[in-house]
């Protein structure tokens, strides 16, 4: 089922939605204003699959997409969404989006649509268990705030006493802990997000 909660869509963007909607990619359109205005069957079942039933189509349709990404890397791909208006390229990106139980990684594309907007899929590359992860208590990565910083692209936790230590520790991914922030780790910030994007 077409999820066009936007209005009635034009022909040729009806069409494509159709073919989304039964593709396992996990989708979703930006209008100009950077709103979410549709999301796939894939975007739902990846939802359900997480226990996030907040990010079903049905709660986000209309949602700013720019409050959805957290302070760090709100920037990047904001830059990398305004490369795409300007140059009319579809522009790439793998990233981590692990849960608890499984280490997955996405390939991400956004491409701009004929009217106006962008279309944003995500197609999973890794889906296993964890092989690295530490298992240590809360005490070594909470700060004196009761704050556990996690890398937003990796997913580490960064030690208190060792700051430059980053582990991966699948409980800290539960998505009911109110006591997360996030940044990037040194090798993160350094390899994958260079200051500027190339045009």
């Amino acid at each position: 089922m077409v999820n066009t909660s936007f209005g009635t869509p034009i022909p040729a963007l009806h069409d494509m939605l159709g073919a989304l909607d039964t593709s396992p990619l996990i989708s979703y359109v930006l209008n100009s204003g950077y709103r979410i205005v549709y999301c796939n069957a894939a975007w739902d079942r990846f939802a359900t699959q997480n226990h996030a039933p907040e990010l079903m189509h049905s709660a986000i349709i209309g949602t700013d997409f720019r409050c959805a990404l957290g302070d760090t890397l709100r920037p990047f791909y904001l830059q990398a969404i305004d490369q795409v208006a300007r140059t009319g390229a579809v522009w790439e990106w793998i990233y981590e989006c692990s849960s608890p139980e499984l280490f997955r990684k996405f390939q991400m594309r956004v491409q701009p649509l004929q009217r106006e907007g962008w279309l944003v899929t995500n197609a999973r590359l890794v889906e296993r268990p964890h092989a690295d992860a530490v298992h240590t208590g809360p005490h070594a990565y909470a700060n004196q705030h009761g704050l556990i910083t996690i890398c937003s692209h990796c997913r580490r936790s960064r030690q208190t006493d060792r700051p430059a230590e980053w582990d991966f520790v699948p409980a800290h991914l539960d998505r009911t802990l109110t006591n997360i922030s996030h940044g990037l780790c040194p090798l993160c910030l350094e390899y994958f997000y260079p200051k500027e994007l190339e045009a």
